[in-house]
């Protein structure tokens, strides 16, 4: 990977950025309340938005993909969309704190499909969520309670993870949630998971970012155009030979959606190449479908602000004020 790549990758971005706004709107909603957090808010998403270049053209270019995907949305990709979806980013801060802090109600939650979790449950059966950065992972503390047992395991980005961790004043988690941090799987991360999997447990992974470490990626069209997604998702799948299902959380209409679709029942990925790559492509096509899906559903719920493409689709962003 080159310099000019490397500085571009998710990973080197400051997604929070500002970590001493971010403290003080922590500190005051735990103070304050909703109200005085909702007010400081807006003038600290500004100056992310201002300041955040690329994070901005990213922003600028997801929503004009978007709108050009789906032009029955009407959506104008210049600066006041773009700000207002940084604005639902700073919005999900509040749901992050809501849901560690265990002041996130579980009737503020519509979860049509659990009871396909609770039926893995009873047969003690494990299974790997693929989620994305759409609304709110840290809403799974609210599917984590449904019941006492259910246990989700998060694989995360360390840096990323012990930051926000570090932020909210907690370890590694909640007594349902465990985050593990990691940016590679290796065999002894892999025999972790596999007793988890094997004790009726939920492993979590997103499906739309690229590995921190390493090229194992795969090309699938998205919004129009090919874009990199992990392999890792479909890779550990495998390894583990377990069910697989999709899972996104955001807001619609003041209440908190839980997403949840079967997958696969399972599957063995093939060693030998062509036709280790051909499954791969399809397993990345088939979750960039859902993930459009969702994006047109609520298209200002797309927290990726890095360059996802090679390249942007619009104009200049800077000409769409």
């Amino acid at each position: 990977m080159s310099a000019a790549q490397t500085s571009r990758h998710w990973a080197s971005l400051e997604e929070t950025s500002l970590i001493w706004g971010i403290r003080l709107l922590v500190w005051i909603y735990r103070v304050f309340g909703r109200v005085a957090f909702r007010l400081v808010l807006r003038p600290v998403v500004s100056y992310y938005f201002l300041t955040g270049k690329i994070a901005r053209e990213a922003s600028m270019d997801y929503l004009c993909r978007l709108g050009k995907h789906y032009p029955e949305l009407h959506l104008n990709a210049g600066w006041w969309l773009s700000y207002r979806h940084f604005l639902s980013f700073g919005e999900t801060l509040l749901d992050k704190i809501l849901a560690w802090t265990g002041c996130l109600e579980p009737n503020q939650v519509d979860f049509p499909n659990r009871p396909q979790l609770l039926e893995l449950m009873a047969q003690k059966r494990g299974a790997m969520i693929v989620s994305g950065h759409i609304g709110n992972l840290e809403l799974c503390q609210a599917v984590a309670n449904i019941r006492g047992q259910i246990r989700l395991n998060i694989l995360v980005h360390t840096r990323h993870a012990e930051k926000f961790n570090r932020l909210l004043g907690r370890g590694d988690g909640s007594a349902t949630i465990k985050l593990i941090q990691v940016t590679e799987l290796n065999p002894a991360i892999a025999i972790e998971l596999q007793e988890k999997i094997d004790n009726g447990e939920f492993l979590v992974m997103v499906g739309d970012r690229i590995p921190v470490q390493g090229g194992r990626t795969v090309k699938a069209e998205f919004l129009g155009q090919e874009a990199d997604f992990p392999q890792g998702p479909w890779l550990l799948a495998s390894l583990l030979r377990c069910p697989v299902y999709t899972l996104f959380c955001y807001p619609t209409a003041g209440r908190y959606h839980v997403h949840l679709e079967a997958f696969s029942d399972g599957f063995r990925m093939p060693r030998a190449e062509p036709e280790r790559g051909r499954m791969l492509q399809d397993l990345a096509g088939r979750y960039a479908k859902i993930l459009e899906k969702h994006c047109r559903t609520e298209p200002l719920q797309w927290f990726n602000f890095y360059p996802f493409w090679q390249q942007s689709a619009c104009r200049n962003p800077e000409d769409h004020a």
